[in-house]
């Protein structure tokens, strides 16, 4: 039987596109990527996709990156940067994105999830949105019976009432909602 001891989730995340990316209010037209890290690790630790040269303020990368999570890790910080002519690389916004939105103990693991971001310049105002998709991947040599997921709810045995149904009888899923007008009827 494999260990359950893991210190990290590896995260496969395809950066597809970004909306109305800016610097000083004018569409960003060319030399934008993304690089992708956990909010524990430093910035040479990121990943990257490679340089969209014509975004035209629209870049589409549809790169897929690998990005190891440790456990107790709150955020991946996306990062879109432009490279400028002399070569320098300037962050023009960035997105804190919460573990939690793709960790959850009722998703199963390898999930794909499509998620949106909106992105925020260095002064913190609104600056474009990323999409993403993300997927958390099962760790390698890890048995599904030691990844116990999360139950949410708990069984409850209901008398089914007897006779002819239309529909054919079964469980009814969702919760009833009441108008005011039949409120006083029943």
């Amino acid at each position: 039987m494999a260990s359950a001891n893991i210190s990290s989730r590896t995260i496969e995340i395809t950066v597809i596109s970004g909306e109305n990316l800016q610097v000083r209010g004018k569409l960003i037209k060319s030399d934008v990527f993304v690089t992708v890290r956990s909010d524990l690790h430093n910035k040479n630790d990121s990943v990257s996709t490679k340089i969209d040269r014509d975004a035209a303020g629209f870049p589409r990368w549809n790169e897929k990156l690998v990005v190891d999570l440790p456990m107790h890790s709150r955020f991946l910080v996306v990062e879109v940067c432009r490279r400028s002519s002399g070569r320098k690389i300037n962050i023009v916004a960035t997105a804190r994105v919460p573990v939690a939105d793709f960790i959850a103990g009722y998703l199963p693991e390898n999930h794909l999830q499509f998620l949106s971001y909106r992105l925020r310049d260095e002064r913190g105002e609104r600056n474009g949105i990323v999409n993403l998709s993300v997927r958390v991947k099962m760790a390698a040599g890890i048995e599904h019976s030691l990844l116990q997921k999360q139950r949410i709810g708990a069984p409850v045995p209901l008398p089914m009432p007897q006779g002819k149904f239309h529909g054919g009888g079964g469980v009814v899923t969702g919760v009833p909602i009441w108008s005011v007008g039949y409120r006083g009827r029943l």
